[in-house]
This record gives C-alpha cells, sequence and structure tokens, in this order.
C-alpha cells in the first residue's frame, strides 16, 4: 500500500512539472531594451528615461502591496493614490500615469 502512494505522488509529481514547463507564447516575451512600456492609443513604446522606468516600477512595487495588504483592486490610478496615501512623482510632459488592465502602473498619453 505504502509503495502505490509512493508511486503514485510521483507521476502527480512528474505530470505536474510537464504539465507546468512549457515554451514561453510570442506576447508574453519581455520588450526588447529592458524598459518599461508605456500603454495608450498607439501601441506600446519602450520608455527610453531611466528615472522615469524607476517611478514606473516602485509605483508597481507600491500597488502590488498595497494590493495584497488590503486584498482589493483600486477602481482607478486616483483612487490607488487616495486609499494608499502616496506620494505620487510628476508624470512626463503629456502623459499620465494609469492602471492597465493586467493591474500595472503605465503611462499613457493624456
Amino acid at each position: 500500500m505504502r509503495h502505490a502512494i509512493v508511486w503514485i505522488l510521483g507521476l502527480s509529481l512528474i505530470a505536474g512539472m510537464m504539465n507546468g514547463c512549457s515554451k514561453e507564447k510570442e506576447g508574453d516575451a519581455p520588450a526588447a531594451g529592458g524598459g518599461m512600456a508605456t500603454q495608450g492609443s498607439t501601441p506600446p513604446v519602450i520608455e527610453a528615461d531611466p528615472a522615469v522606468a524607476a517611478q514606473l516600477a516602485e509605483l508597481n512595487r507600491d500597488l502590488k502591496r498595497w494590493i495584497v495588504s488590503t486584498k482589493q483592486s483600486p477602481a482607478t490610478f486616483e483612487d490607488f493614490v487616495a486609499k494608499a496615501k502616496i506620494t505620487v512623482p510628476a508624470a512626463p510632459a503629456g502623459k499620465k500615469f494609469e492602471i492597465g488592465p493586467k493591474m500595472r502602473v503605465i503611462l499613457v498619453d493624456r
């Protein structure tokens, strides 16, 4: 009986590992250049300014931390800022911060 349980657990482990190991889809691959992508009415663009990329990374950490601690998703970026009581740096000219469909802070055109 004990050997059967070990056998079943072993097969389950192998099946789970095989199911989890799959090739990334083209759309899941990270953007080239290592910058942060922005989203708006135009196709995503790589954020070239390292300072802006650092701001986006910090805002995304704050957002993830807030979602985990409150177990809620904010309705808008402004809602998140008000409830989380964080200080938001100024967005680049002609852009604004928003929460994208994947619950990530992104830059969009105003």
